[in-house]
This record gives C-alpha cells, sequence and structure tokens, in this order.
C-alpha cells in the first residue's frame, strides 16, 4: 500500500514536471527523482495509458493545448485544400463501381466522395454528414449513414449507437484521415469519439486506405487508433522525405504520392 503510494506521488511529479518543461529526458528524470531508468519508463508507459503524456524517442512530451486543439471542420476545409484534393483524387482512382468503401469524417474523405459522385452501384458507409450530402444527386451510390450523436466539430454522427451499427457491417475499404501519423503509435486522433468510429471503421474494412498529407508528421495528438503495419497503403502528397518513404514501406506500407 505504502509502495503504491510512494508511486503515485512519484508519477504525479513526472507528471508535474512535464508540463512545466513540456519535454524531458528518461535520463533527466531518472536523475532528478532519483531512481532508474526503468522505473522512469514504467512510470511514462502507465502515464501513457491514462492518456496524460505522449511517449517519445527516450523520454516524453506533454502536448500543449494549441498542438492537440481540434478545428471545427469549416475552418479545416481550407488547409493544404490542394494537396487533399490531389490526394482524394488518387484515392478515388482505387474504388470500383459495385464496391462497399467507408469513409471518416476527415477533410481528405470529404475530397475522396468529391470525386465518386459520378459511380455507379456503389455504397458508401460514412459517419460524416457533409460526405453524405455530396451524394444527395448521385443516383448511382447508396449511402447508409449510423445513427448516434452529432459531433458539431466535425459535423459527424458518433458514440456507442453509431459504433454498434458499424460493427455489424463489412468494407472492401475504408479512407482515413488522420491528426498525425507517429512512426510507432500509428494513426493519430484529438478527440476520442471519433476514435473510436475510426477504429470501427477500419475493423470492419478488407484494406485500410490512409489518407494523410505530409504536414502529419512528427505532431502530436491525444489517441492513436491505427498502428502503421496494419494499414494496407498510405496517399500522401510529394513532399514527404525519402526516409518516411523507406520507413513505411519497411513497415509493409504501399505509398502512393498524388501530385
Amino acid at each position: 500500500m505504502r509502495t503504491l503510494k510512494f508511486q503515485n506521488q512519484r508519477r504525479e511529479k513526472i507528471f508535474n514536471l512535464l508540463l512545466t518543461k513540456r519535454s524531458m529526458t528518461v535520463s533527466d528524470l531518472s536523475r532528478q527523482l532519483r531512481v532508474t531508468g526503468a522505473t522512469i519508463r514504467s512510470d511514462l508507459e502507465a502515464l501513457t495509458q491514462q492518456q496524460k503524456i505522449i511517449r517519445t524517442y527516450g523520454g516524453a512530451v506533454v502536448p500543449r493545448e494549441s498542438a492537440a486543439a481540434e478545428i471545427p471542420i469549416q475552418l479545416r476545409l481550407g488547409d493544404q485544400a490542394a494537396e487533399k484534393l490531389a490526394i482524394g483524387k488518387v484515392a478515388a482512382s482505387l474504388v470500383k463501381d459495385g464496391m462497399v468503401c467507408g469513409l471518416d469524417a476527415s477533410t481528405t474523405s470529404l475530397a475522396v466522395a468529391h470525386y465518386l459522385r459520378e459511380r455507379k452501384a456503389l455504397t458508401i458507409v460514412t459517419n460524416s454528414i457533409p460526405v453524405a450530402s455530396l451524394f444527395i444527386e448521385a443516383p448511382g451510390v447508396n449511402v447508409i449513414v449510423p445513427g448516434g450523436t452529432m459531433r458539431h466539430e466535425s459535423s459527424s454522427l458518433v458514440g456507442p449507437e453509431a459504433v454498434a451499427f458499424l460493427s455489424k457491417r463489412e468494407l472492401d475499404y475504408c479512407f482515413m484521415g488522420a491528426h498525425s501519423v507517429h512512426s510507432q503509435r500509428g494513426l493519430g486522433e484529438v478527440n476520442q469519439a471519433e476514435t473510436e468510429i475510426k477504429l470501427a471503421l477500419a475493423g470492419i474494412s478488407r484494406r485500410v486506405i490512409a489518407l494523410t498529407d505530409s504536414t502529419k508528421w512528427n505532431r502530436v495528438s491525444i489517441t492513436y487508433f491505427w498502428p502503421l503495419e496494419k494499414v494496407d497503403t498510405l496517399i500522401t502528397d510529394g513532399r514527404v522525405s525519402r526516409e518516411i518513404r523507406e520507413f513505411l514501406k519497411a513497415k509493409g506500407v504501399k505509398v502512393i504520392l498524388a501530385s
């Protein structure tokens, strides 16, 4: 009992130090708290599981509120607009008529939907209200939308009802944007409700296709929903470095550059 109390006090000290300095290494924390590196690594892992910190190579960070804050979808539509349209066009070219495809509530999935409106016998499963609305005058596209609670920030439907609904479906492809791409933790998000939807969509899909422009690398996210090893294809823009492309290739991820 006493050991647990000391452990909790030490982890609280670690978290407060990270709040002050934002980032610290294992060796810095070990020296300051006078415990072994193994103990610090165990504490950092526990704080990561509590979603209080983000593990980095050799240490940890606490994201600033501005880094993790979610920008409403109306404001995000203009960010990297040309890149998103190019990525959306390439993603849509992978879709064959007659398929069942999932689209999340990201702005890049909205770009994919833009290029699918003329398709025939296509079924789209989405929790995005803007994506669904794009197909109102697309008679060749059948749209399936789950129930749930509307999130104003993303104009999407989320919650346990939506997750339960999606779990009973099956998709050929699932197209998903991400707030960030982490080399070890995979695709990241800033909202838990959206994370659960993305996880549900990926879990029912035969192939998961990530849609991420080059600005998504090295960002900090609150949660991570899908490991890179389980991503079939990643579509990005040409500004992604060769090192990143080689890293993804080693993970078994096919990389397509949109221009």
